[in-house]
């Protein structure tokens, strides 16, 4: 829950204001408090990767923990299968970006930030399947 949560707060308190969820956001009344949360961190200064590519990143890696506890009975190849969807559905989203069949950015960086996750994943779930860990 805390990497939803942080990765939501990043997205909220410091993207643009011209993203389609500050009009959800508007249309459920919560416009005032969100304008509130952004001014109390008026001046911070994340780098530019925080608030572009991380919190995708830590969508993924919420989306896969999930998918693990979820599944953790599961055969090993089911488990990647599952924990795979959302982190192949980012990086096939950039793919058609990048082709220009998908309106948005191309970037590097959100590439990574949905890689990474499951790669740590898949070494992590390979190795406890070889029975190093346990």
């Amino acid at each position: 829950m805390g990497l939803l949560l942080t990765g939501g707060m990043v997205y909220t308190l410091f993207r643009p204001r011209t993203l389609l969820l500050f009009r959800v956001l508007n249309g459920l009344g919560w416009t005032e408090r969100i304008e509130l949360w952004r001014e109390a961190v008026h001046g911070v200064a994340l780098p530019e990767w925080m608030v572009y590519n991380l919190p995708a990143g830590l969508w993924a890696t919420a989306y896969i923990l999930i998918m693990d506890a979820i599944h953790c009975k599961s055969q090993t190849g089911k488990r990647l299968c599952v924990a795979a969807f959302i982190p192949l559905l980012g990086i096939v989203a950039e793919v058609l970006q990048g082709c220009g069949w998908l309106r948005g950015t191309f970037d590097w960086a959100d590439m990574a930030a949905y890689t990474l996750p499951f790669a740590i994943y898949y070494i992590i779930i390979i190795i406890k399947n070889k029975q190093i860990w346990n």
